[in-house]
């Protein structure tokens, strides 16, 4: 008997109740249960792409014949064909989009009559919620147990984290005196880390290294630490904010769109702190600026991660060189971890040595290993 594959697509930024309810009437229709993020590339998100993917695998990691992936381009039967699906799964929540899903089932029917749409209608309880309004929901007072009853507890973890990166965001802009709307400039910079083709590069990147800022702030006070936490912020936030793994010149074009969009207010000073710092990142040397060495040390944090956190760092790093050959990214990414391990410290701080040395020198280690030992 044929294999029953089904496809169920959307944006998905973020899942919520609705979305789950629908992959698990899926998972019981066919025997696999594609969940696909249909990209756009003239939308505006939220939530990066690699971030829904991982909310996406969060809330189904105990369904077994779920598969999550994704799409850029391509009509949705067009892809479902590709993904070997002989279904399209939808919802119809109300009248709306009773109309609308009418018409695309005929268009989808057209282009490829193989492929037969399923539609579902959610139950009472949950057939208003949607993406949109899950996000229209957050802000005001009380909003967190609001939002939580609409969404799993892995996307409420993630929604706390963007509204506290965001929130982190607008009190620097207020700390360093600029100008103009945070908002507007915060949206910006979600936009450049929800580039398609980033994979590591993305907002989870810079809420991490926020995390890590924020933990390594608090020896500060006992001045374990430099106290310029301002440019260092700043520099966190804008230091891939261009990000292209064909150039060679990412550093320096942060530099110059952090320029471009954080003049307005900020001293002379604090803007050529920042610019340096954010050339910093390029690791090519040992830096002597104590602000430097935070900021270096928090970009590298995710070198001495747990194992597994570690390879899906090297799995996605490898996603955004996805054009170049695998000999050719292979000796690329050995002279990578070469460099780092034959420092004498991967680290530059002291708190940053003691917390991550020795994991990052056994991930880095146990990645070369793979490495060499991978056919030429």
């Amino acid at each position: 008997m044929e294999k029953r594959i089904g496809v169920y697509a959307g944006s998905f930024d973020p899942p919520t109740n609705g979305h789950l309810w629908m992959i698990e009437q899926g998972t019981a229709l066919f025997d696999e249960m594609v969940v696909a993020i249909g990209v756009n590339p003239d939308k505006r998100y939220t939530f990066s792409l690699s971030e829904r993917l991982e909310m996406l695998r969060q809330v189904t990691v105990e369904m077994s014949n779920v598969r999550v992936a994704s799409f850029e381009n391509k009509f949705l039967v067009d892809y479902a064909k590709e993904a070997g699906a002989q279904y399209v799964l939808r919802g119809i929540r109300n009248g709306a989009d009773y109309f609308n899903e009418h018409s695309m089932r005929n268009i989808n029917a057209d282009l490829k009559k193989e492929v037969t749409t399923v539609f579902l209608m959610p139950p009472r309880e949950i057939a208003e919620i949607s993406s949109s309004l899950v996000k229209g929901l957050i802000g005001p007072q009380g909003w967190r147990e609001v939002v939580r009853k609409y969404v799993p507890a892995p996307v409420y973890r993630a929604i706390l984290m963007n509204r506290l990166s965001e929130l982190t965001w607008i009190r620097l802009w207020n700390s360093t005196g600029a100008k103009g709307d945070p908002r507007g400039v915060y949206s910006l910079l979600v936009e450049k880390y929800s580039e398609p083709h980033r994979a590591y590069h993305t907002f989870s990147h810079i809420s991490h290294c926020l995390r890590e800022l924020v933990a390594a702030k608090e020896l500060a006070d006992a001045g374990s630490l430099p106290k310029n936490f301002d440019a260092v912020e700043l520099a966190l936030y804008f230091h891939d904010a261009v990000y292209d793994p064909d150039r060679g010149d990412n550093e320096a074009q942060s530099a110059e769109f952090f320029k471009k969009v954080m003049s307005d207010g900020l001293s002379e000073a604090l803007i050529e702190k920042v610019v340096r710092l954010i050339l910093a990142t390029r690791h090519t040397s040992v830096p002597k600026d104590d602000d430097a060495k935070l900021l270096l040390d928090v970009d590298l944090a995710i070198l001495g991660a747990a194992p597994g956190e570690f390879d899906e760092y090297e799995q996605n790093i490898r996603k955004e060189y996805r054009s170049v050959t695998k000999e050719a990214f292979n000796r690329g990414r050995e002279a990578v971890l070469r460099m780092f391990l034959e420092r004498p410290n991967i680290y530059h701080t002291e708190y940053f040595r003691n917390k991550f040395e020795k994991s990052a020198r056994e991930n880095l280690s146990r990645s070369l290993a793979a490495l060499s030992a991978a056919p030429k």
